[in-house]
């Protein structure tokens, strides 16, 4: 008896001889009449698994197939795991059939592994997949070219695109020529992984293989390069394909429409879309107008947004939830809020049902001109109709509240995701901290922030940035320089931004001498100080009547190429207009 074991999964396990499907269950010789019920019963059989609709009928069938004496052919048995494995996502249960199957002491086919490896790779177990694809070579099973694809396709899904390519090398090697399927999973996980150009390649090398790309493989390599805003190349691929005779598909059209929209080049998205529909037969469908109405919003052009869904329904396709949410994101972002409402009450009206990115427009556009109690009113009906409000939701109205100068109900809602099993990420954190400082409320964002560290939250350099300005702001200078001396220990890389957040601070304080000390500490960290430094220190040097350090800064910044800003500018002006600055302050502006 041949056993196989998958770690942790299952182990197969049949006798060396398997059922003849013409020998009676108590081994005795089929009569003429036998063999004519049993070639009837076949048929019926092969009948019942081809006109298989649901999965319960045909797992009720596979079990009814084991009480057959004997048992039917094994490509039976293949032909129903298959049509399981086409209709269900849960890709263990054929597996645990095989399993069954095997058990009963049915050697598998080829066929059978095939399906066995498919069903482990779709699982993300491409490990077991080969392990399955030794045992074929161990009981003397031919793999096909088919085998080697899954395998191929089962690691590229899992973005293990290099061993998929060595696989498919080695392939060669062994008298396995690749094919489309094998270079449509090598090019698709390339594309997924961002690798673009080695795509291309890889389209390159199917054509001096003799091997045609379809019109499939041309889309997946086109939409990645409209992804990678290289909209011209996939103009240039999209040429090269028609020019083969291969003809595009409604996906090709809608790809790369998205991406000249992406690009503001409407005119050749128009023409695009007119080539389309010249022959009548590729029609613009849902997403097609979608992605026109989405591009228009974007760029404030509601009238063209309008104009596309008039079309649309002209056309006889009903807009959907992406369709609405577009158009009311454009409204929102014009402020255009009774418009918005609008939108979303005909959406209502249609039955086609808001989602949480629909109320997160609503919401976002209310807080922007100031109305929270319009957003707050949108929560509240959002959560009635069962939808968990996310990060966003919360991050939005927490913006929203500090913007109207209410920090403490900001930080109520800031507490309130908790009871919503939504987590503030650092955006959320930001946010807070800084509406409560710019509300002049220091020691409730100095409160929040040590909370946020207690809980070992992850906290990046925005958040420093923020608690240092804060603290500056605040006159709290020394808490400011004991948090900035931390940083390095945190592993946060200080860079310009940061080191000019404390300079202004020293500045404002007077503290000029510990300012020049912190420009040299930049230049030391190899992170030089930039227009900003120089500027921010001159000013403080200027405000406080130092003008033989003003003017040697004001040289260093010239020789550096840096401009004066407005402010430093106007300090200028002000103290040679007030007689306060000496010749080498006026030689230096006139020059």
């Amino acid at each position: 008896m041949l056993r196989f074991r998958i770690p942790g999964s299952f182990s197969l396990r049949f006798a060396s001889s398997s059922y003849s499907y013409c020998t009676l269950h108590h081994g005795t010789s089929t009569t003429s009449t036998g063999i004519h019920h049993t070639v009837m019963n076949r048929t019926l059989l092969l009948n019942s698994i081809r006109n298989l609709n649901n999965f319960d009928t045909a797992f009720n069938l596979f079990h009814k197939m084991l009480t057959f004496h004997p048992f039917p052919p094994l490509n039976h048995f293949n032909l129903l795991l298959a049509f399981i494995v086409k209709i269900t996502d849960h890709y263990q249960t054929p597996i645990s059939l095989i399993k069954h199957l095997f058990s009963l002491g049915v050697e598998p086919d080829v066929c059978t592994l095939n399906i066995l490896i498919n069903c482990l790779c779709r699982l993300n177990h491409t490990d077991f997949g080969f392990s399955v694809l030794g045992f074929m070579f161990k009981i003397g099973l031919e793999p096909t070219l088919v085998t080697l694809n899954t395998i191929v396709n089962g690691l590229c899904v899992q973005g293990n695109v290099a061993r998929a390519i060595s696989l498919a090398d080695h392939m060669e090697k062994m008298g396995y020529r690749s094919n489309i399927r094998t270079f449509g999973a090598i090019i698709n996980g390339l594309c997924k992984m961002g690798d673009t150009r080695a795509a291309i390649e890889c389209l390159k090398k199917m054509d001096e293989r003799n091997c045609e790309a379809n019109v499939v493989v041309y889309n997946t390599v086109m939409d990645a390069l409209c992804k990678d805003r290289m909209v011209p190349e996939a103009l240039v691929l999209f040429s090269e394909m028609t020019g083969k005779g291969i003809r595009p598909t409604l996906v090709t059209y809608n790809c790369l429409i998205h991406g000249l929209c992406d690009y503001n080049r409407w005119k050749e998205a128009a023409s695009l879309l007119n080539e389309m529909m010249n022959d009548g037969i590729i029609m613009p469908d849902v997403q097609t107008f979608t992605i026109l109405v989405d591009a228009f919003c974007k760029e404030g052009m509601i009238k063209g947004a309008k104009s596309v869904l008039g079309f649309m329904v002209q056309m006889g396709e009903e807009p959907n939830v992406v369709t609405y949410n577009s158009l009311i994101d454009g409204y929102c972002l014009g402020n255009q809020m009774e418009e918005a409402m609008r939108v979303y009450d005909l959406m209502v009206h249609k039955n086609c049902l808001p989602t949480v990115v629909t109320y997160n427009s609503l919401i976002h556009g209310w807080c922007k001109i100031k109305d929270t109690d319009k957003a707050i009113y949108l929560l509240g009906e959002m959560v009635s109709k069962g939808l968990q409000p996310d990060v966003v939701t919360w991050t939005t109205l927490i913006g929203g509240f500090c913007k109207v100068g209410k920090p403490l109900a900001a930080k109520e809602l800031f507490f309130a995701m908790n009871k919503f099993g939504q987590v503030p990420n650092l955006q959320t954190c930001a946010i807070i901290l800084d509406g409560l400082f710019k509300c002049r409320f220091h020691s409730e964002a100095m409160s929040l922030f040590r909370e946020m560290e207690k809980i070992n939250m992850d906290l990046d350099i925005v958040i420093y940035n923020i608690m240092l300005d804060g603290m500056c702001k605040a006159g709290k200078l020394n808490d400011a320089r004991r948090l900035l001396s931390c940083l390095p220990d945190k592993g946060l890389e200080i860079d310009a931004y940061t080191y000019n957040i404390m300079i202004r601070g020293l500045c404002k304080e007077g503290l000029l001498d510990d300012a020049e000390e912190l420009l040299v500490t930049m230049e030391e960290n190899d992170c030089p100080p930039n227009k900003c430094s120089y500027n921010v220190f001159v000013q403080g040097l200027l405000r406080k009547c130092d003008i033989s350090r003003s003017i040697k800064y004001l040289q260093k910044m010239k020789g550096n190429g840096f401009p004066f800003d407005a402010a430093t500018i106007e300090l200028l002006i002000y103290f040679l207009s007030s007689n306060k600055g000496d010749n080498g302050l006026q030689d230096l502006l006139q020059n």
